[in-house]
């Protein structure tokens, strides 16, 4: 009886040092910059032809999927997105990048930034092509379903201070 006494006491130990850490971490949480809503407008490169080009400086820290708006995900081209990581980890990196536009791919497909860096999108497609950013924003508890008769997903999580998401796949008999 000692021993499951002993665990128990455990147990209340390691609740309460968990909740007291959580209560002295919430308040830090307002100290964190916030980005103004001009910078938390989505970027879009507008519709580059061939040999075009678009740059985009990115200021701050954040993981953006973009895509192709002629040529979405969700009509057949699941393959055509890409990702900038802007973070300020050492293996960022710290000159500008250029992503080609070739085949109807980004390349390379995601790059890990820092702040400041400036990011050339060059379309090499005889097809019209843009680089969009996707907005990850959503409600809470949205819930969508999704069956446009193509096998696989493509998804895309923006990272939150509090952030809970949940993916549920059924397969459906035909």
């Amino acid at each position: 009886m000692n021993k499951s006494r002993k665990s128990g006491e455990n147990k209340t130990r390691t609740t309460v040092r968990l909740g007291a850490a959580l209560m002295l971490l919430l308040p830090l949480m307002f100290l964190l910059p916030s980005a103004s809503a001009k910078e938390m407008e989505l970027w879009d490169s507008g519709e580059l032809a061939q040999n075009e080009s678009w740059s985009h400086t990115f200021t701050m820290a954040s993981n953006d999927m973009y895509s192709c708006t002629p040529h979405p995900p969700h009509e057949g081209f699941p393959d055509f997105t890409g990702w900038v990581n802007v973070s300020d980890d050492s293996d960022a990196r710290a000159d500008d990048v250029t992503i080609y536009i070739d085949g109807f791919s980004y390349q390379p497909s995601t790059v890990k930034i820092q702040p400041g860096v400036t990011v050339t999108w060059v379309n090499n497609d005889s097809a019209v092509h843009t680089a969009t950013q996707m907005d990850m924003s959503g409600d809470m508890h949205d819930e969508h379903t999704q069956d446009d008769g193509i096998p696989g997903f493509a998804f895309g999580l923006a990272v939150a201070a509090i952030t809970a998401a949940s993916i549920v796949a059924t397969r459906k008999e035909r």
